[in-house]
């Protein structure tokens, strides 16, 4: 298959920045995987990308090198909005040449309406949310369904619940196994506990410390300041900054995938509180293929990722932080083998990559 894979130039690919850029990161390991596979592809991503598939950048460079230039955030956001539709151009240059049989974008969708206006229509595209597709989406999703040849893809059933569009298929992220590989050196004795991400209320940061104190362990925070907004700083200093004390409660800033491995290993276990119904959530599977079981509220996805009992212990919001507590008291049940195990069957990068070629191959005519 001639595939072009498409994301905003807001980053890239892979993302040189100090966090986790999650959507950035799997399409550079999609892109990878496809032409392991055999596929010819065309990555249309920011200058300076680096990918085995042919880079098409259209010279647009990643937008958040020139943010510090805008003073206002609206011009900045159309500045954002302009690069991402000369990038697309170039798709659609690319599509109305005859050299590419199918299209994928990874966000942002609905801001690629007039430029999909223009997109041959026998040529499919398909469409990964990596974000929750809210009420607010629906009157701009329903136009670009519309259009006939775009096809939506989620990374969990439950990202589906309430959206009234239909899908092309499930594809769950996958993780790159080689480098989230178990450390069996690591001594039982003294592990701490680990949570990870943004530190944003819905993250359910309190309940992890809460929890870590009420089981007598240690807590690892390994996440994201968010500054830029009120409640998000106002959550840090209030709610998390006084429980850290360098000591029952550790706290580290720097969130990208390969300094997060070490954290994987050592943890006894990945605390995974949310509160609201996030649609995959990517540390749970990164942290299963380093051997580590996850404890989580049974929001959004969890249930499709977790096997409960066998590499975690999906918890009952309304149990709290006294039901993680008990999870944590049982951890000695899980075989941290079996985590792995349980994420290369199910969540490699290998199952995540054929998992979009079938659905590539469903939206192609059968060739006689």
């Amino acid at each position: 298959m001639r595939i072009g894979l498409y994301i905003s130039p807001a980053h890239t690919v892979p993302p040189d920045e100090r966090n986790i850029l999650a959507p950035w990161v799997l399409t550079a390991q999609l892109s990878d995987g496809l032409v392991r596979h055999g596929h010819s592809v065309t990555l249309f991503g920011a200058r300076g990308s680096k990918t085995k598939a042919q880079l098409i950048h259209g010279g647009v460079d990643a937008t958040v090198k020139r943010r510090t230039e805008y003073a206002d955030s609206d011009l900045y956001r159309a500045y954002v909005i302009a690069q991402e539709l000369a990038l697309m151009r170039e798709v659609i240059a690319a599509a109305k040449d005859g050299t590419l049989d199918i299209v994928h974008i990874h966000q942002p969708v609905e801001r690629l309406y007039p430029a999909l206006l223009a997109m041959p229509a026998n040529i499919p595209v398909v469409v990964t949310f990596h974000d929750p597709i809210t009420p607010e989406r629906f009157p701009a999703l329903e136009k670009i369904v519309g259009l006939g040849n775009i096809h939506f893809v989620s990374l969990s059933k439950s990202q589906q619940q309430h959206v009234p569009f239909p899908f092309a298929g499930v594809v769950p992220n996958g993780v790159d196994t080689d480098m989230f590989r178990p450390d069996g050196g690591v001594p039982k004795a003294g592990r701490p506990l680990l949570i990870t991400g943004r530190i944003v209320p819905q993250k359910g940061f309190v309940d992890a410390v809460e929890a870590a104190k009420a089981a007598g362990m240690r807590l690892l925070i390994v996440g994201q300041e968010y500054t830029s907004k009120k409640a998000a700083r106002e959550y840090f200093e209030h709610e998390i900054k006084p429980a850290i004390d360098g000591k029952h409660v550790i706290w580290e800033s720097i969130v990208k995938q390969e300094h997060l491995v070490g954290h994987y290993q050592q943890a006894a276990a990945l605390l995974f509180p949310i509160h609201w119904e996030e649609p995959f959530g990517l540390v749970m599977i990164e942290a299963m293929a380093a051997g580590t079981p996850v404890i989580a509220y049974n929001h959004g996805s969890v249930p499709e990722i977790v096997k409960d009992g066998k590499t975690g212990f999906i918890v009952d919001p309304s149990d709290g932080v006294a039901g993680l507590t008990r999870a944590i008291g049982e951890l000695s049940k899980i075989n941290r083998s079996a985590c792995r195990e349980y994420v290369e069957r199910h969540f490699s990068l290998d199952v995540m990559v054929k998992g979009y070629e079938c659905v590539y191959a469903s939206l192609l005519p059968r060739k006689r």
